[in-house]
């Protein structure tokens, strides 16, 4: 599993999708999914018989979990969660303008293409 964040800090993966959870999450619902996750894959609670390969994964895991949740919960990351909650929103606008597009061109061919051409 990649790491939480690159090295500029900005995440590469979705911390809601890490917590199993909605983006509409609160906080008490964010703390409540990190307590659970925590429990389950804490490097001290793992089972004897699992393989090397196993306890890393889970390891791997682990701290994703707590990245994720330092990243949303911290005010260390504000500046950062603000400019990810930014970038979701744009790319979530980009997808229904493109949606909403294909929907009134109906099937005439590549609409995709002509959309992009279009701008």
């Amino acid at each position: 599993m990649p790491p939480f964040f690159d090295q500029y800090g900005d995440p590469t993966m979705d911390p809601y999708t890490i917590l199993s959870l909605p983006p509409t999450s609160t906080e008490a619902e964010i703390k409540k999914a990190y307590r659970m996750q925590m429990l389950q894959l804490h490097p001290d609670k793992l089972s004897p018989s699992l393989t090397d390969a196993s306890i890393a994964a889970v390891t791997d895991k682990f701290h994703n979990v707590k990245d994720a949740y330092e990243f949303l919960i911290s005010p260390i990351h504000m500046t950062s969660k603000r400019l990810y909650m930014a970038k979701m929103a744009s790319q979530r606008a980009d997808y229904e303008r493109r949606e909403a597009y294909l929907r009134r061109s109906g099937d005439k061919g590549d609409s995709y293409t002509a959309y992009i051409a279009q701008g």
